[in-house]
């Protein structure tokens, strides 16, 4: 061995030695021991230390003993040039900024196929879906830009440079003329994988193929998003949460919960996101559709009051946010709920086109284009609700599209479907007094009196408040531009025996 190869060996050992702190530690024993002889020489003579050979041994040994706890340690990591010891792990994900709540950064997909083209075709698949998650609202798309050159690094990393939480990300494969996508989406707060899919579709044509798996991407990420959202707000509390977090928490009401208590919850919440920020047009404009909501179950104690502040908030929030599709969506469903269904369907007709996979505005153009509707308009939104249905079956609307739909029915004088989708609806919403009333209706239409009576009771039971005569007088003074509507929505009810024949019923229904 030569000297230089000798020389090499001491300066890496001596360079680890003092990664470890090897020559700290001993440093500090040697001159904790000298200073704790010193005092004994000075005040007590006869028992001074390291004046024995035993005492030699001992400190020997307390030296050696040392040096190896200093080797043996975890090494401490490096930060701008001064060694720091590695943090604890926190007891509870840290907190998110609120753009980074409702943002999702898209990876590049990374190519099982061999080729430089298939890892372009793949790169071109993530760019599509990128573009197509931007139509979804309420939900900030990192641009793919920004996310694609982080590719490879941990989704924990990735979050932190974009300001992101939820990276999505996965694998593109091609066989002969076909085309396999599976795709992941991850919280990078927690760590955890939120939901993974599979897609597969011909490869006939490669932009049109593009296109429509980065729509349904799209469609079920703003499904997933909305429900992991959901559930997460739902678990905190609402102190100390920002007017955004307030906000959306507060929607949950109406899919997590849906009672009177829940609703005053909620109203609560936006009151105090309107505190922190009284121009929030998300708040304003899901006030008014909490306050609607309250009339429309029978939750209001003064319904034309709270009707009157529902309108007044939906005009506040449209003077902030006059072009904000969320904010025209829950507006749209305030004023067709309030009897002005045409200003309604041109207002969702429009979100639709601005946010194209706005599903919930979706829901709500179905429903305007039922309620009421000629029958060529009611044909079309019973296809619109059926197609959501179909592709989006995760969203935490559905219950509602079977609901719509059951109405839908009604009014078409369909009442054995009209009946299924009562019945899935209050299925999922056990607690969704309208639903059993729409299912009452139904069996009262087929001739099922029992059924329709014990629906009724289900209805009065989810909300004690529940009058059919007054549900009667709401829809009239609602539908007054499409009086039959309102006689369709009961005529079960009617032949039942479960409320009075009205003016226009004294007879048989017609």
């Amino acid at each position: 061995m030569t000297m230089t190869m000798l020389a090499g060996r001491w300066s890496q050992a001596s360079e680890k030695a003092r990664d470890r702190g090897l020559g700290r530690a001993v440093g500090a024993y040697v001159f904790s021991l000298m200073l704790l002889a010193t005092v004994e020489w000075v005040s007590n003579p006869e028992r001074a230390l390291l004046l024995h050979g035993t005492d030699i041994q001992l400190a020997f040994g307390g030296l050696v003993l040392t040096g190896l706890l200093a080797w043996l340690a975890p090494r401490p990591r490096s930060f701008g040039g001064h060694s720091v010891a590695a943090p604890a792990a926190p007891a509870s994900p840290l907190p998110v900024s609120d753009t980074a709540q409702a943002s999702v950064a898209v990876m590049p997909l990374e190519s099982l196929s061999r080729g430089e083209d298939d890892a372009l075709l793949a790169q071109g698949f993530a760019a599509e879906i990128t573009r197509a998650l931007s139509g979804v609202p309420d939900l900030r798309i990192v641009p793919f830009a920004q996310s694609a050159p982080l590719a490879g690094q941990p989704a924990a990393a990735i979050a932190k440079a974009l300001n992101a939480r939820y990276i999505l990300s996965g694998t593109f494969q091609r066989s002969p003329g076909r085309v396999r996508i599976i795709v992941r989406l991850t919280d990078a707060q927690s760590g955890t994988e939120a939901w993974v899919a599979s897609y597969e579709h011909d490869l006939d044509d490669l932009f049109k193929v593009q296109r429509e798996v980065a729509e349904a991407i799209a469609v079920e990420t703003g499904s997933q998003y909305l429900n992991i959202v959901s559930e997460d707000l739902c678990r905190q509390p609402p102190q100390g949460l920002s007017a955004w977090s307030l906000t959306h928490k507060a929607l949950t009401f109406w899919t997590v919960s849906y009672t009177a208590e829940a609703s005053a919850d909620a109203i609560g919440w936006l009151e105090q996101a309107l505190k922190l920020e009284p121009d929030n047009a998300m708040a304003h404009v899901l006030l008014a559709f909490v306050l609607n909501q309250r009339v429309v179950n029978s939750f209001a104690d003064d319904p034309l009051g709270e009707n009157g502040r529902a309108l007044a908030e939906v005009d506040a929030a449209l003077r902030l946010a006059p072009r904000d599709a969320t904010v025209m969506e829950y507006a749209a469903l305030v004023w067709l709920n309030c009897g002005f269904r045409k200003r309604s369907l041109h207002t969702a007709r429009r979100v639709v086109a601005i946010a194209p996979f706005n599903m919930v505005a979706w829901g709500y153009v179905g429903c305007n284009l039922v309620w009421g509707g000629s029958p060529e308009e009611i044909e079309e939104g019973l296809a619109i609700l059926h197609r959501l249905l179909d592709e989006a079956p995760n969203h935490p609307s559905v219950p509602f599209w079977h609901y719509f739909l059951a109405v839908g029915y009604t009014e078409a004088g369909r009442y054995e479907p009209a009946q299924e989708h009562a019945h899935t609806a209050v299925g999922f919403h056990p607690g969704f007094c309208l639903g059993w009333v729409a299912l009452a209706n139904a069996q009262g239409a087929l001739g099922d009196t029992a059924a329709a009576a014990e629906s009724s009771a289900r209805a009065r039971a989810a909300n004690p408040r529940f009058d059919l005569e007054g549900f009667r007088q709401y829809l009239t003074a609602i539908s007054r531009e499409w009086p039959e509507t309102a006689r369709r929505q009961t005529i079960g009810l009617v032949r039942a025996g479960l409320l009075a024949p009205g003016q226009d019923q004294a007879g048989e229904p017609r």
